[in-house]
């Protein structure tokens, strides 16, 4: 491989080639520099550089082996770059076929009202609960029948019940007992609605929800630095964790489960820790990347409800620019402008920064909520295009424990237009902490994405 992401701590990701690295570092490459693979994000090792291999290369006699050029090699037995387009060793290796796990998330519950106005330090209470993607499955409930359900514990669940109102969940106690053989999915829908994940002794979500939870990651999802996850497993698992991630926090426990708690852990950009923290994910099926290939969105400022990057601003399109710089290249700040919904004359465009003038965008459409990827090999970007609050990509709705989303769920405008009327936003987690900090306690209430949208729609229609 002729080239890699260069990182370097608290600077920013430029891919380098193998001949730049060797010509400037002679062989002797710091420990604080690491090189991943473009194509998987892996690690990836520098070869065949310093002054022995260059001599060697100069000094090649006619019918000589000639001395390899500097080149990147993927790590031996890395379970993940092996289905590498890079890896020259995966000749006649037959990728694996991937299945599409069941959508879960994992919920903080709140046993009572006074539950959100608990000191930093009180242990908590977590579930995990199976959904449906109702997004793109629209279809389906004209063509289920009402023996089409999900059995848990020997219990069904509908299938056309779950895909009809969002709210419905089943929640599944002692999550890492057995998945397999506990959750059974109709054959028929089990490419459209997943598949029980394979247990390995540990499940991670991320923080979508922030301290309420998150959607459980995949089996070799990439967990990236700088981000908090949550991690669901008992003491025992977790032991060696405390020794490399640099934070590591028991927060609570999971209802139901004597053994499982909840923790959340952080890797910083910063840490020295890495290669042992890549090492401890992957025996559970994990590991970690300190690049994200994905698009990276610059313009206008997103609440990213549901995973989806939703632009605060109407008149604003959603820009997007490639993650890294490319060698010693300036990035063309020249935008390309791509249209996903032509035949919409309400849909606003996606701009695109340093992906060429001709970028090979492949999308798919549901409604105004459009799936892209700016190249063919980078991950999947959501974004949405409509003119309005996407009503059905709501976050998280705390109130929902409490029976009142019902109240929320609306959306209604008072015909006074008062100062007593005004929709009160939450705070933001930082400034929560920094409240915190000060010792003055402020009480929760709500979810703060929703109460951004409520706020938006008021004002319009106040001025419309």
């Amino acid at each position: 491989m002729d080239s890699a992401v260069q990182m370097v701590s608290r600077a920013s990701a430029i891919q380098v080639t193998a001949q730049e690295v060797n010509a400037r570092f002679r062989g002797d490459i710091p420990k604080s520099i690491r090189f991943y693979c473009p194509l998987c994000a892996r690690p990836v090792i520098a070869c065949a550089m310093g002054h022995h291999f260059d001599r060697m290369r100069r000094t090649t006699k006619p019918g000589e082996r000639k001395t390899k050029d500097p080149y990147f090699a993927h790590r031996k037995n890395d379970e993940w770059s092996r289905y590498c387009d890079a890896y020259h060793a995966n000749a006649g290796v037959s990728r694996e076929e991937r299945t599409l796990p069941l959508l879960m998330f994992l919920r903080r519950e709140f046993p009572d009202r006074d539950s959100a106005n608990r000191e930093p330090g009180d242990e908590q209470h977590f579930r995990v609960e199976i959904a449906l993607r109702r997004r793109g499955l629209s279809a389906m409930l004209h063509e289920l029948s009402p023996n089409d359900a999900i059995t848990v514990d020997d219990k069904s669940h509908s299938l056309r019940d779950m895909l009809s109102d969002r709210r419905r969940t089943i929640a599944l106690p002692d999550p890492l007992r057995q998945t397999s053989s506990r959750i059974q999915v109709p054959p028929r829908w089990q490419i459209n609605v997943g598949c029980a994940p394979t247990n390995t002794g540990i499940l991670i979500f991320s923080d979508s929800f922030g301290s309420n939870g998150g959607r459980l990651l995949p089996n070799r999802s990439a967990l990236h630095t700088d981000c908090m996850y949550y991690i669901v497993a008992n003491a025992f698992h977790m032991s060696d964790a405390y020794h490399v991630f640099n934070q590591v926090n028991h927060i609570g426990t999971i209802t139901g489960s004597r053994n499982l708690n909840v923790y959340t852990v952080y890797a910083a950009s910063s840490s020295l820790m890495k290669n042992e923290i890549d090492d401890w994910l992957a025996q559970y099926g994990y590991c970690l990347s300190d690049i994200d290939r994905a698009a990276q969105l610059m313009w206008p400022p997103s609440i990213r409800s549901a995973g989806v990057d939703e632009p605060l601003f109407r008149a604003s399109s959603p820009t997007y620019r490639f993650p890294y710089q490319i060698g010693n290249q300036r990035m063309a700040a020249d935008i390309v402008s791509k249209n996903p919904l032509p035949d919409n004359p309400n849909a606003r465009h996606i701009g695109l920064i340093g992906f060429g003038r001709k970028p090979d965008m492949e999308y798919i459409a549901e409604s105004y909520c459009v799936f892209f990827k700016p190249k063919p090999r980078m991950p999947w970007n959501t974004a949405y295009l409509g003119p309005r609050y996407p009503d059905d990509l709501h976050p998280y709705d705390e109130w929902s424990q409490n029976n009142a989303a019902d109240t929320v769920a609306d959306n209604t405008v008072s015909e006074d237009n008062s100062d007593n009327d005004a929709i009160q936003i939450p705070l933001s987690r930082s400034a929560e902490i920094a409240f915190r900090r000060m010792q003055l306690h402020q009480s929760r209430s709500g979810s703060r994405g929703i109460a951004i949208a409520q706020s938006r729609e008021r004002t319009h229609s106040w001025l419309g």
